[in-house]
């Protein structure tokens, strides 16, 4: 053998290597099992029962095949075509392959692990596939029937499901459906999910699942962390969106939602897997992976018992540490090797196939999992009805739940409530629960109950039914003050339920969802309840910070004006959270706008500083809420006069965040205009945003102008700019216009053009080619007329053409000017040649994250993605989810791969204009459109013309050519700093 020969069978023989650029545990080691040569991109994940690995992604579900069992694949086979989705779901057993796609959860028959399928699949169940808050991870469970997890965009219906046994029957956002094994029956197990995106049931054959927070509002008094939840039938977890609110959810307190498990903070939870597995050591048999795609992190969760659920504290099991990008998307635990696979990819970013090895783990057998029946067994029950008085809380729990679900079958006696009463008033809450549902629906004789919250468990399962049992329920027990305040905290829930719930119809997408009655309240009713409620709040021994907020909040909804907030206002200190303050703010807005104007205004001014003193992040709906929040003080009748005096008598007031109360509170704009240019004086550091911006237009520009100027050089704030400059072009700003005329926003390109008509012709013709792309860039709609004409009389006056449209704009650049025709080339604004060059002469290793900071406000990222008026993804953890060449491409090229999620939407209105954004709130009567950091339009419904969404992303392409070569490197290495 040659030396070549040899050399080649030697490396082809040598152990894989362990990567280095994720830490685990001691013991554990990461192996690449196949990388983005396979498959890029990965959305999920499965192993079939002989071990063999498949992914999915975009248009693609492929087996990956490692043919000389050295521990990576060799080899990639496409086991589908005609895909138009990137399946989120994928399942394999037997010879049927269940693939979450293309409308719905098919089922691809032939499946052998080797060949590609053929024949058109079976339609399972049809629902929402293609979008981020569809249908996800499809399982089969311990009793046979197969578990479809669906975010709460899925558009469940509850004309699909079994009417008489399925725990839920209407779901409400997020649900885990379960088909039975012909496929005959669909129920709901529960609901309230926000976006669950995998899950899996462990050794007790108890499902599990992962939820995603509510990010948009971080900060404030209704927002959740990542929650690991318990799935249990019949069991809500919060969220209510898109059916009952958009953004206000259930705090986990509440008597009818089911608590998590634990929480994890921000993040976008993936992949979850239980180990069932001897491989790795004892402590991880039958407990919990779950993944974070956001930060990079797979989190390990232990499981204890407690009554008939778990507790767990989440530790990180594993953490990406390098630059390769680790974007974790699914988990599955190998049934050969008990390794953990993980597959990472989602949003265009780098797709590969983790293996996790434990190197002095035992033999590896997989742990059975016990099994379960749904079926109806006579036997059986007889047994149910033992156990539903067990002493252990999971044996009782799942007696009732089978109990109610064959209840017509079981008959009736008295013997029926002696078996349902005794859980009426168990320490487990999810044993009431179940034993509530069982009592009314079954119709078990349990009363005369005397027990408080044997009686309010009663009055919940039946509050939909009879609301003036439940009120008068919830009324007694306020009235007593023997009660503990967790009895008070779920009367006072329950008397929310009895008067028809939260959030009124009328009031979705504002402030007052959490603060609203769904149904108006009688008098009588509303003076009863006020009466126990006040009189409860002067009970301060035993008031805890849950049962004070849902005291306010009742009160809040009732709408009780004379009701004194003394105590709320009292509330609002130097040290209080800045979250409580908020929900106090929003109390004090709908039960005292006239009163205590001066306290008010401090505690608006002092969120700001507050937030960030106690490192609050925040996000897109924290401005929109502030906003809401402080109109409700605005000068008005029956709010304090003097309010816009005590803003300008406070010397805090000035702060960038403070621009939201000038629109808010109806405040003189020249007077709030010199507040604010006053205090950016004073500070070499001063945040400006376009909302800022656009207040200087209130000012002369004589006394603008010099700002503006200013503010140009730094960057990031152009379209404002050009906004103001544009009424009084000025000569030297010629260059300034040419930059408006590639904004994305129709109104700055049109105001540009016509800046730039009324100036001398510049000598580089920069103009002619930005004119040319910006009207190759319109949309062919009556409504970009006045534009386009803009545009074409610019063209006209710089050339003596007297052509129309931009095709011919174009052929006459070409065949005239092919020097500058080169230009409209350049897809989006980038040049990969160009750019392929200068990237290599970046010095990565020499940027500043400090410096950074400075780099990322110059390229107009702070604008989009920072604080409270985020329109753009956060960045934290940004680095860890994408490697720096997927990073670099998100920036260079941000409309390659933009997420449903952040795709503008065009509305153009019947007075002509243009409006491109994010739509925070939409309805018959017309939408919410964040147009820009800070700055939302409402347009009502009948001005609405056209409404369009984009493809491209609102972020514009070219953002690094204003930075060096360090300030890139600089900007890169901030990026990474993002924890």
């Amino acid at each position: 053998m040659s030396t070549a020969l040899l050399l080649l069978a030697t490396l082809s023989a040598a152990p894989p290597m362990p990567v280095t650029d994720l830490k685990l545990p001691p013991g554990f080691a990461a192996y690449l099992y196949s990388g983005q040569t396979l498959a890029n991109d990965i959305y999920t994940m499965t192993v079939d029962d002989a071990g063999r690995v498949l992914v999915a992604g975009r248009g693609y579900v492929r087996m990956l095949i490692d043919d000389d069992g050295d521990g990576r694949a060799d080899r990639a086979v496409d086991l589908i075509d005609g895909l138009k989705d990137g399946p989120m779901g994928l399942f394999a057993e037997g010879d049927s392959l269940y693939v979450v796609a293309n409308g719905g959860l098919k089922r691809y028959r032939g499946y052998n692990g080797k060949d590609k399928l053929k024949g058109p699949p079976e339609l399972l169940y049809a629902v929402k596939t293609s979008g981020e808050h569809e249908a996800h991870a499809v399982r089969r469970g311990p009793d046979g029937w197969l578990y479809l997890l669906c975010g709460n965009m899925s558009g469940v219906k509850k004309e699909h499901l079994d009417q008489l046994r399925s725990p839920v029957k209407d779901p409400i956002a997020g649900s885990l459906i379960r088909i039975s094994p012909d496929g005959k029956t669909i129920e709901a197990v529960c609901d309230g999910f926000r976006n669950a995106y995998g899950f899996d049931f462990n050794l007790d054959g108890e499902p599990f699942t992962y939820d995603s927070d509510n990010e948009r509002c971080v900060g404030l008094p209704w927002y959740e962390p990542c929650r690991f939840y318990h799935i249990v039938p019949g069991g809500n977890y919060g969220w209510r969106s898109p059916q009952l609110s958009q953004t206000w959810r259930k705090p986990p307190y509440f008597a009818d939602v089911v608590p998590p498990i634990c929480t994890t903070g921000r993040g976008s939870p993936t992949g979850v897997a239980c180990y069932r597995n001897t491989l790795y050591p004892s402590a991880y048999r039958g407990n919990f992976f779950i993944a974070d795609w956001t930060f990079g992190k797979i989190w390990f969760v232990p499981l204890e018992k407690k009554h008939s659920t778990y507790t767990g504290k989440p530790e990180v099991f594993l953490e990406a540490i390098g630059e390769s990008g680790f974007a974790p998307t699914a988990l599955a635990v190998h049934p050969k090797t008990g390794e953990l696979l993980v597959s990472i990819g989602g949003r265009g970013t780098r797709g590969a196939v983790y293996r996790i090895a434990y190197e002095r783990g035992g033999p590896a057998n997989v742990l059975p999992m016990a099994k379960r029946s749904l079926e109806w067994n006579a036997e059986a029950a007889k047994q149910w009805v033992k156990d539903a008085i067990d002493p252990d809380a999971l044996t009782r729990r799942q007696a009732l739940e089978q109990m109610l679900r064959w209840r017509e079958k079981l008959g009736w006696g008295q013997w029926l409530g002696d078996a349902v009463k005794p859980s009426l008033s168990h320490d487990d809450a999810l044993v009431r629960a179940a034993a509530g549902r069982m009592a009314v629906q079954s119709f078990a004789p349990v009363k005369p109950i005397h027990d408080p919250i044997a009686k309010m468990t009663y009055a919940l399962a039946e509050v939909a039914d009879y609301p003036e049992g439940a009120e008068n329920v919830a009324l007694e027990i306020l009235s007593e003050n023997w009660h503990t305040a967790h009895e008070w905290l779920i009367a006072v829930r329950l008397l929310q339920l009895a008067y028809g719930d939260l959030t009124d119809p009328r009031a979705v997408g504002t402030v007052g969802e959490g603060y609203t009655f769904r149904k108006p309240v009688s008098p009588k009713s509303a003076a009863q309840a006020t009466e126990k409620l006040v009189a409860a709040t002067q009970r301060r021994n035993k008031i805890t910070p849950e049962l004070e907020r849902e005291l306010a909040r009742t009160l809040a909804a009732l709408g009780v004006l004379n009701w004194s907030p003394f105590r709320i206002r009292d509330a609002l200190t130097d040290k209080s959270d800045v979250s409580d303050d908020i929900h106090h703010l929003i109390v004090l807005g709908r039960i005292a706008p006239g009163r205590y104007g001066e306290d008010v205004a401090d505690a608006l001014i002092a969120l700001d500083d507050k937030a960030r003193e106690q490192q609050t992040p925040r996000d897109r709906n924290w401005s929109l809420r502030l906003a809401e929040i402080a109109s409700a003080f605005a000068p008005a009748k029956g709010t304090d006069p003097k309010i816009m005096d005590f803003f300008f008598d406070n010397k805090r007031f000035g702060r960038p965040d403070h621009v939201l109360f000038v629109q808010a509170l109806n405040i003189p704009k020249p007077r709030a205009a010199r507040v604010f240019l006053a205090a950016s004086r004073k500070d070499d550091n001063y945040a400006w945003s376009p909302a800022l911006v656009e207040l200087l237009d209130a000012l002369p520009q004589k006394e603008s102008r010099p700002a503006l100027l200013k503010l140009w050089e730094n960057g990031g704030l152009e379209d404002a700019i050009l906004s103001i400059l544009a009424k009084e072009p000025n000569p030297d700003d010629g260059p300034k216009f040419v930059v408006g005329l590639r904004s994305m926003n129709p109104e700055v390109v049109k105001a540009s053009a016509a800046a730039l008509n009324k100036l001398q012709p510049l000598r580089n013709r920069s103009e002619v080619v930005a004119a040319i792309i910006a009207l190759r860039r319109l949309p062919d709609d009556k409504t970009s007329a006045s534009t386009r004409d803009v545009l074409v009389a610019l063209l006209r006056d710089r050339t003596s053409q007297q052509l129309t449209d931009a095709k011919a704009w174009s052929d006459w650049l070409v065949k005239d000017h092919p020097d500058l025709a080169a230009k409209l080339n350049v897809a989006d604004g980038f040049d990969p040649v160009a750019w392929k060059k200068r990237e290599a002469a970046i010095p990565w290793a020499e940027g500043d994250a400090i410096k950074g900071r400075a780099a990322f406000t110059k390229a107009t990222c702070a604008a989009c993605h920072d604080g409270g008026g985020a329109i753009g993804p956060s960045l934290v953890g940004v680095s860890k989810r994408f490697s720096r060449d997927d990073l670099l491409t998100s920036i260079l090229q941000p409309s390659k791969d933009v997420s449903p999620r952040y795709r503008p939407t065009r509305i153009t209105t019947t007075d002509g204009k243009a409006y491109i954004g994010m739509i925070v709130y939409e309805a018959t009567s017309g939408v919410m459109l964040q147009t820009g950091a800070d700055t939302v339009v409402r347009i009502a419904g009948e001005q609405i013309e056209t409404q369009k969404l984009l493809e491209t992303s609102l972020m514009p392409a070219g953002l690094l050519d204003k930075l060096s070569d360090r300030e890139v490197a600089d900007l890169l290495a901030y990026l990474r700093s993002l924890r």
